[in-house]
């Protein structure tokens, strides 16, 4: 069995199983196959691949989690230049926080997250987007402007934008994106859209709690929370695995680009 891409079936006679999305794929070392009842001569080993029932059934109730997102990649080296100096400058207060910083070759701002089943969907949804280009013709001289430093709930440190009316652009477009997701019924996960650069997140870095470290301080950078960080044109948006790197870089591995400029 491949434990890297194994299709899940669903089984509707199962009250356990009955929550699976039908042919969901699930990657990774969680991958199982769920038996269809009616076929014989398959033992429960071979069903659940050697792992223990009890972690069977965990791994059939477990919700879909977002395996790509579409995001806005940081390509201005002065942006990338003043987060790595904001970053020391919260570094020099609390060096703990280091495991906590978000690597500079990964900037970006997420536009969405989402759950996709398979090669096929993920290139099914690149065809959309550019049968619908004409939702996205808000985006002409579309630039983002990050200024100041503020925070989600203590736990994540991030560099704001300007809310200007390339910020109103970038919130249609957002929506317009969440239109042609709607269109294939793909699993989304963000409630609300908040545009946002991560500097640092304590989710990063589990042992901080063992730290004591429950919270990442105003006060450690409000020195400089109105700092200007840059100025960044939209010329394009990515289509990433949260899971994977790109093999010769440290930015997330990218299966296509959505380019703006044939708009």
């Amino acid at each position: 069995m491949n434990k890297d891409q194994i299709k899940i079936k669903h089984d509707e006679s199962d009250a356990k199983r009955a929550k699976i999305e039908e042919n969901v794929v699930v990657y990774g070392d969680d991958s199982v196959f769920i038996h269809d009842p009616t076929e014989t001569n398959i033992s429960i080993d071979s069903i659940v691949d050697s792992l223990k029932i009890e972690q069977f059934f965990k791994l059939v109730d477990k919700k879909l989690e977002p395996n790509y997102f579409l995001c806005i990649k940081i390509n201005n080296d002065k942006i990338i230049e003043a987060c790595a100096k904001a970053q020391k400058e919260i570094l020099v207060k609390n060096p703990d926080l280091a495991k906590a910083n978000v690597k500079t070759d990964t900037l970006h701002v997420t536009l969405l997250a989402f759950y996709l089943r398979d090669e096929e969907e993920i290139q099914l949804f690149n065809t959309k987007l550019e049968e619908n280009r004409s939702l996205f013709q808000v985006v002409n001289n579309f630039e983002l402007t990050f200024q100041g430093i503020s925070t989600f709930r203590d736990q994540v440190v991030y560099v704001d934008l300007i809310k200007d009316d390339h910020f109103k652009n970038l919130i249609t477009f957002q929506k317009n994106l969440v239109k042609v997701a709607q269109l294939m019924n793909i699993p989304l996960f963000e409630k609300k859209f908040t545009p946002h650069l991560t500097l640092m997140k304590l989710s990063k870095a589990k042992i901080l709690l063992k730290k004591g470290i429950k919270k990442i301080n105003k006060e450690l950078y409000e020195h400089i929370e109105d700092s200007h960080f840059g100025i960044e044109p939209v010329l394009n948006i990515h289509m990433c695995s949260i899971r994977e790197k790109e093999s010769d870089s440290l930015f997330y591995k990218t299966y296509w680009k959505f380019e703006l400029n044939k708009i």
